[in-house]
């Protein structure tokens, strides 16, 4: 049996137990036959939704709409209702069971765009060879991507936990030139560029591109920096050979002058 077709079996068994349940208790459990009864099945609706999603949730209404008339409201063991509060009680039960669904199929499709939002970032991170952190200055929590590991040469298990130690991958030189970037950054709230050395495991030398900004909350606090790293090793190496070779064609010039 497919994963498919146990998904469809959950959504249909899920609101038949559940709901049958919820009819049983109410109908031999002497405390809950009362005028909150139909909370029991608004529970149930709820409860099957979560477990088995919209249409779970959308089945159990039905069989609640089906079980409550014939159960527990007037005239027993027939679908009709005779009372006018009882029509208004069960037309109440039916206006929140169907918002209890639309919430539910709002926040699914707020989580299926997400995801789908997500995905196309790390697409473009990946495809970019952007490396990304975020570091909460509140709660001290440190989140990096993939790709920063690649960038500074380190692996999941290796890359730091920590702030703390994600700087202290900064070239010791540069190490101030990137603390004074982002402590302006927090100051005066506009975002920051930096280029510096990181040192790799092996002891050798690579040069990135930080870039970012910071994020303040509703009390104007400072609350997260963000970073995006850029490896642009091949970019300095063209620059300092651009440079040699200007300097030595000065000196030529020079020599040929004198």
């Amino acid at each position: 049996m497919g994963p498919r077709i146990r998904r469809i079996l959950r959504q249909i068994v899920t609101p038949f137990a559940v709901v049958g349940l919820a009819a049983f208790a109410t109908l031999h459990v002497h405390a809950l036959q009362n005028k909150s009864s139909l909370l029991i099945f608004l529970g149930a609706i709820v409860l099957c939704t979560r477990m088995g999603g919209w249409s779970a949730g959308f089945l159990a209404t039905l069989i609640s709409s089906a079980a409550i008339p014939y159960f527990l409201l007037g005239p027993v063991h027939h679908f009709s209702i005779s009372d006018p509060n009882d029509i208004f009680r069960f037309a109440v039960f039916i206006v929140v069971a169907l918002m209890v669904l639309s919430l539910h199929a709002a926040r699914a499709k707020a989580e299926v765009n997400m995801r789908a939002s997500e995905q196309r970032l790390s697409l473009a991170i990946d495809s970019a060879r952007l490396g990304v952190w975020d570091y909460n200055l509140l709660t001290r929590q440190f989140w990096w991507s993939k790709t920063l590991e690649q960038i500074y040469g380190r692996d999941g298990n290796s890359f730091a936990g920590t702030y703390g130690r994600f700087f202290g991958y900064i070239h010791f030189d540069d190490q101030p030139l990137f603390n004074r970037a982002i402590t302006r950054t927090i100051d005066e709230g506009t975002d920051y560029e930096v280029d510096h050395r990181i040192v790799l495991p092996n002891d050798s030398i690579r040069w990135v591109n930080t870039r970012g900004r910071v994020f303040f909350n509703r009390e104007s606090r400072a609350e997260r920096i963000v970073g995006i790293a850029t490896d642009i090793t091949d970019r300095k190496k063209f620059e300092l050979q651009q440079h040699l070779s200007s300097d030595a064609s000065d000196d030529v010039k020079f020599s040929t002058v004198a």
